[in-house]
């Protein structure tokens, strides 16, 4: 007797449109027997078309044998999920690699819906298999190309560990084994200028004045570079920083430095809040202002303005502004380089390491800064730093000088 659950009748339209549907339907009963099959999955498994007629199969046919699904493990996973099924419940989509002609492999999408009669008792489970096969590739590509990009960060981050400690003997050679020298040419040409006293050979003096000159500024000059290197690796302490306190802050400590300076000081009290650490920043703040403060003393009067404007992209945008000296920005194409001046030394102190510094804090707050001025006309450095940070080394570890 057959067992087998009756599978409604479909019209010649129905069944043309049932056959050609873009994707396999198939009915399987409790017993893992295929119902009904469309003419789609016949040819995608390269079944034998006279095996079926009007979509069934002549002699009772095992499903999982069908697709060449064979295993204990297989059927015992497909017969409790049909199971399932027939107790009312429902059923993840499955995945199975199943064997098609010429000896390929696809990778099958089953979805199943329960087939009830009037009565509610469940006849059959009706699949829906979708050919899975180009996005279980392109899955499995995006997984190796994942793999590969992590075994890829894995080595930069060993690189950049390497380079950090080679950063840190560096800084340690600086410290030590360049300074000590340095120190002892200091210390001799003091003792010589002391030997020689006020009267002695003019020329030898002068001599000694720019030893002593040069020795001091490449003091200054390491202390920098020593700076700068600590500055690419020192954490961040973050918080909200409002930026008009910061900016009141550094003017009362550059009034103090400079009493007899009439500067008319304009500063914008609503300037943005942004999230950084409040003593980088108030060195980025202190070196601009500072910087203004130097190159307006030929102004009468000295003016210096802190302010902000909205951009195109909505961003704030704070900014120094001054009605200094300025300069050429033509020809000044490495202005936030190491040890870089656009005025000479003569003229205004200092060894071109400011604007370095500012650069790299404000790069390590995830911002960016630029400067506008010509010669003649004051200098406006302009910031824009986001309101949350991002900092490499939470991902990758700290970066390289």
């Amino acid at each position: 007797m057959d067992n087998t659950p009756a599978f409604p009748e479909l019209s010649t339209s129905h069944r043309a449109l049932y056959d050609r549907v873009p994707c396999g339907l198939v009915c399987i009963d409790v017993e893992l027997r295929v119902v009904h099959i469309n003419r789609t999955l016949i040819e995608w498994l390269g079944l034998d078309a006279r095996s079926f007629k009007e979509g069934r199969p002549t002699q009772a046919t095992d499903f999982l044998s069908l697709v060449g699904l064979t295993d204990a493990h297989s059927r015992a996973m497909l017969g409790s999920f049909l199971a399932v099924l027939s107790r009312g419940g429902l059923g993840a989509p499955l995945e199975l690699d199943i064997a098609g002609p010429n000896d390929q492999v696809f990778r099958a999408e089953v979805g199943t819906e329960p087939v009830l009669d009037a009565e509610g008792r469940f006849l059959c489970a009706s699949a829906v298999v979708l050919d899975a096969t180009a996005r279980s590739q392109a899955e499995q590509h995006v997984a190796q190309l994942r793999r590969d990009l992590e075994q890829r960060v894995a080595r930069r981050t060993n690189q950049l560990v390497a380079a950090n400690k080679d950063i840190d003997v560096f800084s340690h050679s600086v410290s030590h084994d360049l300074r000590a020298p340095l120190r002892h040419i200091s210390s001799f040409v003091s003792l010589a200028q002391e030997r020689l006293g006020a009267n002695g050979d003019s020329q030898l003096l002068q001599y000694q004045a720019s030893i002593a000159k040069a020795s001091k500024r490449m003091g200054l000059m390491i202390e920098g570079l020593l700076e700068y290197a600590r500055m690419g690796r020192v954490q961040l302490a973050r918080q909200q920083v409002p930026l008009s306190p910061l900016v009141h802050g550094v003017v009362r400590h550059l009034q103090a430095e400079h009493p007899a300076r009439s500067i008319e000081w304009v500063i914008d009290d609503d300037l943005p809040q942004v999230r950084g650490d409040a003593i980088l920043l108030a060195e980025v703040l202190r070196n601009l202002l500072d910087n203004a403060v130097s190159f307006t003393r030929t102004r009468t009067p000295a003016r210096i303005e802190v302010g902000q404007w909205t951009d195109s992209t909505g961003e704030r945008v704070v900014f120094v502004r001054d009605n200094g000296v300025g300069f050429d920005l033509e020809h000044a194409p490495n202005l936030f380089a190491l040890f870089q001046r656009q005025h000479h030394s003569m003229d205004y102190e200092g060894i071109g390491t400011g604007l370095a510094l500012t650069q790299r804090i404000v790069e390590r707050h995830g911002g960016r800064i630029w400067c506008e001025s010509a010669s003649g006309a004051g200098c406006t450095f302009a910031i824009s730093l986001p309101g949350q940070v991002i900092d490499p080394e939470s991902e990758f570890g700290r970066l390289p000088v």
